[in-house]
């Protein structure tokens, strides 16, 4: 069975660590419903290792058990598959305050490339980047730099950490597409299967990553 060693603590987050962290990653943010859906569906069709937890009281597990069934306890986890890791997990995330700690930890403690998020918006598909390297990116992906009107719990901190934390985020904000079918809702957002199959698009043309899609 896997060992973690508690590698971090602070009163909004625990973080514990399999193995010390060496390679680069592009690091895909599974924190806000497209991204966690997207995330479950990459998973689910690939092998992936974890090497990573955090774990905090904003974390809370989804009201989908029976009644009389306790819920599992599930932190978000830190996963790897080639050059891609996945921080992710099967929770409620009731608040973001401790994703200000997070980001710092992944600053100090996981090479990347970039971290990225994705959030379905009523624009056109767009992304935003702070850096020249970003901007190349955009370029291969063949959509134009831009931002939404609305920043969620995940990319306002992103955003803001990332200035401060010599971090590159990527954000591609995906055009919704409620015309589609309904996959998932969590509270008022709907995740549908139009969004997820283009967030997938654009994560595979982007990245270059060699993941199952079958």
């Amino acid at each position: 069975m896997p060992v973690f060693e508690q590698e971090w603590i602070s009163p909004i987050l625990e973080v514990y660590l399999r193995e010390k962290i060496t390679d680069n990653y592009t690091v895909l943010l599974g924190l806000n419903p497209l991204g966690q859906t997207l995330c479950r569906k990459i998973y689910e069709k690939n092998f992936f290792r974890t090497v990573l937890l955090f774990n905090s009281p904003s974390f809370s597990s989804w009201n989908r058990y029976p009644a009389g069934i306790k819920p599992p306890v599930i932190p978000v986890h830190g996963m790897i598959r080639d050059d891609l890791m996945m921080i992710w997990g099967d929770v409620s995330i009731k608040d973001y305050e401790w994703l200000t700690d997070a980001l710092f930890y992944i600053r100090g403690n996981i090479p990347t490339r970039f971290l990225v998020a994705i959030v379905a918006h009523s624009g056109p598909t767009c992304g935003q980047v702070l850096s020249k390297k970003g901007e190349r990116l955009l370029e291969r992906l063949d959509i134009p730099r831009g931002h939404s009107d609305f920043y969620d719990g995940l990319t306002a901190p992103l955003i803001s950490v990332a200035t401060v934390a010599d971090l590159d985020p990527v954000i591609l904000y995906v055009e919704d597409r409620l015309d589609t079918e309904q996959v998932i809702q969590i509270n008022d957002i709907i995740v549908t299967q139009g969004e997820i199959d283009t967030a997938e698009d654009l994560i595979n043309r982007g990245f270059d990553l060699q993941l199952s899609r079958v």
